[in-house]
């Protein structure tokens, strides 16, 4: 039996017992005074198969189409023809071409003159009578005012006008030789020679250049085209084939720039010749034909237009017909009209309204002179629809009216083409030309409205 002393010496152990602490690996590392594991290549430490080909895949396409750009557009450089990469790069210059060949001009000097209202009444004269005709001012202290028939690039030419200006009452025509483009610079550029083209000369005349084709037969077919710098002319049909040629203009020359002509199966008549003249915006063009020959006359936009100028009082008048006689002062009157119409007239609705009723007025005139060509009545007519543009292009246009203005502008300077002594084409198709664009103007809507066509 124990006492009550030795149960007091008796010491009773605990059981042991343990903490539980839960670390992820950097806080491991941070007790153990360890560096963080960090994750090398993490972009390709892809474990997926699949996944990695469908990357590979996308990486090799997106090389193949970078190839493919570069291969193509390398083709394109070298292989495609010169034109189509002038117009694929704005910034590469077209080739030197050489440069045209110039000759001698050949005019008939019609009338000398104190006046220059005789000297255009004469070359309207010799106008009717189916010659080109110009007037110009003789160099020299005493300036003289001249009408000249031409310019011709070849001599017998000249004296077969100068031959029948005689026959039809002016005997005093005289032979007048321009050789101001004879010896024209040229560059170096060497020109090429293609068998079986036509010859392309460039002459010179007061005040104006002319460009001259020479056919082996003389075309039945001449067709014109001008955009705003570009003339296109297709002659023919022609019994040879045409090689495309290029030429340039000779130093010095502002009225041409470059030339240059190619073949075209037109229609299953033949071939055709197609030229292509490049010239400033500003400049008149007017085509005609000598036979053999196919003429584009340049001139600079402040010479006065070839048509006729008032008659001088001491000059006899031509016949005219008591229709061409009212259509001449109806002309007139409308010119004077449109003027008081516009100075009356405030906004441009009110404007525009005028100047549709006078080319309202003005179209059966030109459809009548167009069919009979009458010189004074496609004069006065000119003269109007000349009113008429000014007027148009000066007005401030709202801005939902600016296709149907420019449209409405485009059927008056057709309108004047046709209307031009000068022109030598079809008149009566260009006049018809000139009244579908004004329809199409009045029937397009916007500010543009007209009750009575």
């Amino acid at each position: 039996m124990l006492n009550r002393q030795s149960q007091s010496d008796v010491v009773l152990e605990p059981d042991p017992q343990y903490a539980v602490v839960l670390l992820n690996e950097e806080q491991l590392g941070q007790f153990m005074r360890r560096p963080g594991i960090r994750q090398v290549n993490r972009g390709y430490a892809v474990p997926d198969v699949h996944t990695r080909y469908l990357r590979l895949k996308r990486q090799t396409a997106a090389a193949a189409a970078v190839l493919l750009v570069l291969g193509v557009g390398s083709f394109l450089y070298f292989m495609a023809p010169q034109p189509a990469m002038a117009s694929m790069f704005v910034w590469k210059e077209l080739p030197a071409a050489p440069t045209l060949d110039t000759g001698t001009s050949f005019s008939v000097t019609v009338e000398t003159t104190d006046s220059s209202d005789s000297a255009g009444y004469a070359a309207g004269r010799v106008r009717s009578l189916g010659f080109p005709a110009f007037t110009r001012v003789s160099p020299g202290r005493r300036q003289m005012h001249q009408a000249m028939a031409g310019p011709y690039a070849s001599l017998d030419e000249a004296e077969r006008a100068q031959r029948r200006l005689a026959r039809s009452g002016f005997g005093g025509a005289r032979i007048f030789v321009d050789e101001s483009l004879r010896n024209a610079p040229r560059n170096d550029v060497a020109a090429t020679v293609a068998d079986g083209n036509p010859n392309i000369l460039l002459i010179g005349a007061p005040d104006r250049v002319s460009l001259v084709c020479v056919l082996p037969l003389e075309p039945r077919q001449v067709r014109e085209r001008r955009s705003e710098n570009v003339l296109d002319l297709d002659v023919g049909p022609i019994s040879t084939h045409v090689s495309e040629q290029h030429w340039s203009a000779p130093e010095g020359i502002h009225l041409v720039d470059r030339v240059s002509i190619e073949g075209v199966k037109a229609s299953e008549i033949g071939e055709f010749l197609r030229a292509h003249v490049t010239v400033p915006e500003f400049a008149r063009t007017n085509v005609r034909t000598e036979g053999r020959r196919v003429y584009i006359d340049l001139t600079w936009p402040m010479i006065a237009a070839d048509a006729v100028t008032p008659r001088s009082p001491g000059a006899a008048p031509p016949r005219t017909t008591a229709a061409e006689t009212r259509a001449t002062s109806a002309a007139r009157e409308a010119t004077a009209a449109v003027v008081q119409d516009l100075q009356a007239a405030g906004d441009y609705s009110e404007q525009l309204r005028g100047v549709l009723d006078r080319i309202a007025a003005v179209k059966p005139f030109l459809t009548s002179a167009a069919q009979s060509g009458s010189p004074d009545v496609l004069a006065a007519l000119d003269e109007t629809l000349a009113t008429l543009e000014s007027s148009v292009k000066g007005m401030r246009v709202p801005t939902d009216a600016v296709d149907q203005h420019q449209m409405l502008l485009s059927s008056i300077r057709t309108a004047r083409k046709a209307a031009s002594p000068s022109f030598s084409g079809d008149r009566v198709g260009q006049a018809r030309e000139a009244f579908v664009l004004y329809d199409a103007a009045v029937n397009a809507g916007g500010a543009i409205t007209h009750s009575g066509k």
